[in-house]
């Protein structure tokens, strides 16, 4: 168990807090070259209940191939697990963090394998975690355990899952295909809802885009968050009108965007050099007719709201539009059944050319690059469009179909541009959600209790992370994948650059005191008999260990190094950077460790300080 936290512990924390807010996008600079491969090894955890890249879209077979193509690149490409750094890296992207038991394991293996490894892993899904907090009978009144189900399942599976490539695909599906329950609204009252939205986003990760989209349109979730859910024909009469919420996300945010793209992504021109609109107001007009009729299974309503919610919603034909139905080019003829309006109409959408560069794009942004080249995006939808991707050992990934996410995914993570650092066009800022369960995985923490953690009950705040998985204050997500920060130098040159959009003069210390408070330990500092006994009254008797050893961490690796500080900061640049900490940095956290040794603070004082000082240096929030 770690040590509490001590007074020292505490003064240079609130000093560094202050010193690190000022510094934490000025400390930057030039990346250093790879430091020593050394992450320490540990013991395992107990169980817890523009690249020249070419694509062969001659060839027969539709598969995209590795740069320069032929089975002599597939051993030299295959090196994403060359070394401790290029596999952080990797983990980096794919998952929700490296371990250092899983990267220590992983050097000097395939990537490929794990790839595949990971692709046949059962899926850890939500609503089992919902069912475990249901109460007995719904009418039993408000259980915050029960509304909070859905978040205490994602930090689980998030940290300690082993579908690791699963869940992190499909937290990016979630950016785009957005559903949020933060309305204080049905979505938070009844969590099965977005529980089962989470589900289909697991289980597609590695489907069908078509099929995806499909499972989408029939969510209750999304049918109340973008209110087509009971939509009724319109009525001339009383004027009555199709709502049009679905049918104008759907085009502009989950599937084509506003205006027309070139296979590569770049934006598509007319003669007189302005961009084309890619729908009007009269398409989404025609395509609301579409989703008419979609409700609730009345049957289950009666029964359950919370099982009602958590299968598809049923077609109720009297409340479906008769009418012809034209949109994007394309009409549906009159009297056509609603189920079939929404196979016709998802069929023309997903056919549209702007589908695959448009898609392609904001999921490499979601996990590699937040400016990818044209050359990467047109290499990722080429991989979409024919449904097939090489991996670097030979092996054939994907079904063939256009839209395999399976292939999407591959070409992503394989890219020439996200393996080199030399030939990328930049990498990300690291959201707050992944940047709290790199912690978590990274320092092997134990007894992953979040329903214990009331902190991680809404980190939305600006004062906490100001980002709380599947609470979006709206169907843009937390941040817009075209945002650029006013003034910034990135916005100068005409970079894009998400994540910025929720940081400000507030997130900057949220997030430096909420990782204080977790890497510090404090959370087993905490007033255990007020929230055991607010714990009882929700009906659940817990014992004073099991609140206080939450989410314990004990620093034992770190701890063995703290004497040779400059070995402590290999081993965390290493294992949180990739070893990316630029030498400034370095010598910024050095002398501090340094100077700590020489004054009275503990072993695990400079042990919190370095972790802190690394997690909130531009170098670590700025993920290459």
């Amino acid at each position: 168990m770690g040590k509490a936290v001590s007074t020292t512990t505490q003064r240079c924390i609130s000093v560094f807090t202050i010193v690190l807010t000022l510094t934490l996008f000025g400390c930057g600079g030039s990346a250093g070259g790879e430091s020593e491969n050394t992450v320490m090894p540990v013991e395992p955890s107990p169980a817890e209940p523009d690249s020249n890249a070419e694509t062969d879209s001659g060839s027969d077979s539709g598969v995209i191939l590795p740069p320069q193509g032929g089975s002599a690149s597939f051993t030299a490409a295959d090196n994403a697990f060359a070394n401790i750094n290029s596999t952080t890296r990797f983990l980096g992207q794919a998952t929700f963090g490296g371990k250092p038991s899983e990267i220590n394991e992983l050097v000097n293996t395939s990537a490929s394998t794990w790839f595949i490894e990971q692709i046949a892993l059962p899926p850890s899904l939500l609503l089992p975690v919902v069912d475990r907090y249901r109460p007995d009978e719904e009418e039993d009144g408000f259980n915050l355990f029960y509304i909070e189900a859905t978040s205490f399942g994602f930090w689980r599976h998030s940290i300690t899952a082993a579908d690791q490539l699963r869940q992190r695909m499909a937290f990016a599906l979630s950016e785009i295909l957005v559903v949020s329950n933060g309305g204080g609204e049905v979505l938070t009252d009844v969590p099965e809802a977005v529980a089962s939205y989470q589900d289909i986003l697991i289980q597609h990760a590695f489907g069908n885009y078509r099929e995806l989209l499909e499972a989408v349109t029939y969510s209750p979730a999304m049918g109340y968050y973008l209110t087509y859910l009971g939509s009724e024909k319109g009525d001339e009469a009383t004027g009555r009108m199709p709502d049009e919420n679905y049918a104008r996300e759907l085009i502009q945010l989950f599937t084509l965007g506003v205006v027309e793209l070139a296979p590569d992504g770049t934006v598509k021109l007319d003669d007189n050099g302005q961009s084309i609109e890619t729908y009007n107001n009269q398409d989404i007009t025609g395509l609301a007719r579409v989703f008419t009729g979609l409700n609730l299974n009345s049957e289950l309503v009666e029964e359950s709201l919370g099982q009602a919610f958590s299968v598809p919603m049923q077609g109720y034909a009297d409340s479906h539009s008769t009418k012809e139905k034209s949109f994007l080019g394309y009409t549906i003829a009159a009297n056509t059944d609603l189920t079939t309006s929404i196979d016709l109409a998802l069929d023309h959408i997903f056919a549209h050319p702007n589908l695959p560069p448009f898609v392609s794009k904001q999921l490499i942004q979601r996990l590699v690059s937040s400016n990818p080249s044209a050359t990467y995006v047109q290499y990722v939808a080429d991989a979409f469009k024919t449904g097939r991707y090489l991996l670097p050992d030979g092996t054939n990934i994907g079904t063939g179909e256009r839209g395999d996410l399976q292939a999407t995914l591959a070409a992503i993570l394989f890219s020439p541009e996200a393996r080199s650092i030399e030939t990328m066009t930049g990498g990300k800022v690291r959201e707050p959600i992944v940047r709290f369960t790199h912690w978590a995985r990274a320092f092997e923490v134990t007894n992953i209790t979040p329903q214990f953690q009331s902190l991680l009950w809404d980190t939305s705040a600006a004062n906490a992370l100001a980002q709380h998985p599947y609470r979006s204050p709206s169907v843009f997500n937390f941040f817009r994948p075209g945002y650029k920060a006013p003034g910034s130098e990135s916005a100068g040159q005409g970079l894009v650059a998400p994540e910025l959009q929720i940081t400000n003069a507030s997130s900057i210390p949220g997030y430096i005191n909420f990782m204080t408070y977790f890497i510090t330990g404090q959370q087993q500092e905490a007033d255990m008999d007020e929230l055991r006994e607010e714990i009882a009254e929700l009906g659940i008797t817990v014992s004073e260990d099991e609140v206080r050893n939450s989410f314990q961490v004990s620093y034992r690796n770190e701890l063995a190094l703290v004497d040779d500080p400059a070995a402590l900061l290999t081993h965390l640049n290493n294992l949180l950077t990739a070893g990316s900490l630029s030498p400034l940095t370095q010598e910024r956290i050095l002398t501090t460790m340094q100077t700590m040794a020489n004054s009275d603070y503990e072993a695990i004082d400079i042990v919190h300080i370095a972790i802190l000082m690394v997690m909130t240096s531009t170098d670590y929030l700025y993920q290459q």
